[in-house]
């Protein structure tokens, strides 16, 4: 059993990550800018994990983007898990001021897990098509990709353990139960990944040592 803190809690991934954890017998601190959202997903949710959490749950309010916010609540943790989502397409700075308040509310060598987008690169190989469609989604989806990678500039600069998960498109499918992977996000993955299937990876990826400091692209 592990003890682990899971940030963007309230989303549709953080809440997969939360309920996968307790059913594995993890203790888990669930933080959340509105946890409202996961307590009423925890009175109306199918998962028994998470209707019935008891002690196995700690629900805690924290808005990432304030200085501070995370100070002393990720302390004991044996990894946290960033879901930290953007809404929209506009320009924004969620993920790399968040996940820069992560780190420094992290001691050195701490084993952290993020979510970023398999639209930061090309698999090695890819074809005209490949590549020109990762263009043109890589336009659409500039400010967010750009974020992004500035939070995995501060990842690499970092003295944590982390691990960058570049899931492909999500979706709300059932799991498959084998996800593929790509350590190094070097080589092609499918076109769409569960959320399902990445909160699964997202757990399994916290004691393998092939994913430390380096970007895995999932799908399922």
């Amino acid at each position: 059993m592990s003890s682990i803190a899971v940030i963007g809690a309230a989303g549709r991934t953080g809440r997969l990550i939360v309920e996968r954890s307790l059913a594995a017998g993890h203790r888990v601190t669930a933080i959340a800018r509105r946890p409202q959202a996961l307590r009423a997903a925890a009175t109306t949710s199918q998962s028994q994990d998470l209707h019935a959490a008891g002690p196995g749950l700690t629900i805690h309010t924290a808005d990432i983007l304030a200085p501070g916010s995370l100070q002393g609540l990720l302390d004991d943790h044996d990894a946290v898990i960033s879901a930290l989502g953007a809404a929209g397409r506009g320009p924004t700075a969620v993920y790399s001021t968040g996940t820069a308040e992560i780190i420094s509310a992290l001691k050195p060598g701490a084993r952290l897990i993020v979510i970023s987008s398999a639209g930061l690169g090309v698999p090695t190989g890819a074809g005209p098509g490949t590549r020109l469609a990762a263009r043109l989604l890589h336009h659409l989806m500039r400010h967010t990709y750009t974020d992004m990678a500035r939070m995995e500039d501060l990842l690499s600069t970092s003295s944590l353990t982390w691990t960058a998960l570049r899931p492909t498109r999500l979706t709300d499918r059932p799991p498959t139960g084998h996800p593929r992977v790509s350590i190094g996000a070097t080589a092609k993955v499918g076109s769409q990944t569960s959320r399902a299937d990445l909160a699964a990876f997202a757990l399994a990826a916290i004691d393998d040592p092939r994913t430390h400091r380096t970007a895995v692209a999932v799908s399922s």
